[in-house]
């Protein structure tokens, strides 16, 4: 199971991100959780999406079990506010673009949970 959140964020809903960025000033916690775990938060939590990819916005339906749909958003993580990073195993070729799930899971994932401390 993944940690648990700060007190200040337990009802907090979950953002999905499709790249491991910093988006504020702050103090952060990072760490790879399994997909059984990033399905439980998302049950818990309920989402918010920040997926600017169809694909990947359709792997992540697929894999946590929900509609996640495409939202090219600014985001901005707030103290307390946790993160789960959908992360590929390798850097993508300059031009490259994955076409379908195949694709994706040939690269690999993993997920990761960050956490804004401060």
């Amino acid at each position: 199971m993944p940690p648990e959140p700060p007190a200040s964020c337990s009802a907090a809903p979950v953002w999905l991100l499709n790249s491991p960025i910093v988006t504020a000033d702050g103090l952060f916690r990072c760490q790879t959780i399994s997909l059984d775990a990033a399905r439980a938060l998302v049950a818990e939590r309920g989402f918010e999406s920040a997926i600017g990819h169809a694909l990947t916005a359709a792997v992540l339906s697929d894999l946590l079990a929900i509609d996640c749909p495409v939202r090219r958003v600014e985001f901005q993580q707030a103290p307390g506010q946790l993160v789960i990073v959908f992360r590929l195993a390798q850097r993508i070729a300059e031009g490259l673009v994955l076409h379908d799930r195949v694709a994706i899971e040939k690269v690999g994932y993993s997920f990761l949970l960050l956490s804004r401390e401060e």
